[in-house]
């Protein structure tokens, strides 16, 4: 009977301790899973009729046909940079979290707004940004128009956004300005493609921004947080999560080239998105000749 008892005694023992140790999550754990959640981005509510729609887009059409043409893969680029210390850098910044109404507010685009702004000032950046209700479609025209109005040969240029991304009819990509007008892939590509430099850094966080990538020229590199779905954020850290990891790691892995910090950026949302087992799809194109140094 006491071998019985004894038994008895070292079985609850074991089970106590194998059985909850590995099956009962700790509470750092738990306080972890919810600071770091991911939260899809609403999308843009259109409540308009078609003829006011029409009238709210802002567009320029321009024949694309020969860069849409399917070309040879390009080997990996050589991270050196032909232009490393370019005389003036001058970016363009625009967030928005508060549109015209209510039905379209987000959180957290001004933030990623203002960080991108600081590391862009700490890379030596002029920096010119509409944040929230600024940011409408005449003050976005004239801060791309100011890009163009700056940057002389040898010059930088960054033009970076984060907010709502829509798809105009028969326009396609857009962002949306905070007067609700569909500023198209077209329209702002025009004035980027326009710029008399050979160094144009372009970061898109909205949803359904791909068609932007189809209009980036020689010495453009992009890097957007969506092509066709939706991007996300993540509301434990203020920002977008693409954002976040831009960020992270151009200012706390401290890479120096956009070759570098756009697959880092895709990575770490893939891996975070596949945690929560939702679907995203960054991407980047590089379009600059050598290394991009930031």
């Amino acid at each position: 009977m006491k071998k019985i008892l004894m038994l008895l005694f070292v079985g609850s023992a074991l089970l106590l301790v194998y059985g909850c140790s590995q099956d009962q999550p700790t509470q750092s754990a738990a306080i972890d899973y919810a600071a770091y959640n991911l939260v899809e981005r609403p999308q843009f509510i259109e409540t308009r009729p078609p003829d006011k729609v029409e009238a709210a887009v802002l567009n320029i059409d321009l024949n694309y046909s020969e860069m849409l043409q399917k070309k040879p893969p390009k080997p990996p680029p050589v991270l050196v940079d032909p232009n490393p210390n370019p005389a003036h850098k001058y970016a363009y910044i625009v967030g928005i979290s508060n549109y015209e109404g209510t039905a379209n507010d987000l959180q957290y685009c001004d933030d990623d707004a203002r960080a991108m702004k600081s590391w862009l000032q700490g890379e030596g950046f002029t920096c010119r940004m509409d944040l929230d209700l600024s940011a409408t479609a005449d003050n976005i025209t004239a801060g791309l128009q100011w890009l163009i109005d700056n940057a002389s040969p040898g010059d930088e240029i960054a033009f970076c956004y984060s907010g709502h991304g829509a798809k105009a009819q028969g326009y396609g990509s857009s962002i949306i300005s905070s007067d609700l007008y569909y500023v198209t892939h077209g329209y702002v590509m025009s004035y980027l493609n326009s710029v008399n430099c050979t160094k144009k850094l372009t970061t898109l966080d909205a949803c359904v921004i791909g068609d932007f990538h189809s209009d980036a020229q020689s010495g453009t590199f992009m890097a957007t947080a969506s092509n066709r779905k939706s991007s996300y954020d993540a509301p434990g850290l203020n920002h977008g999560a693409w954002t976040y990891y831009w960020l992270d790691g151009v200012e706390d892995v401290a890479l120096i080239f956009a070759e570098e910090a756009a697959p880092y950026a895709e990575d770490g949302m893939k891996d975070w998105a596949s945690a929560y087992h939702v679907r995203v799809d960054p991407k980047h194109s590089d379009k600059y000749d050598g290394g991009m140094d930031m």
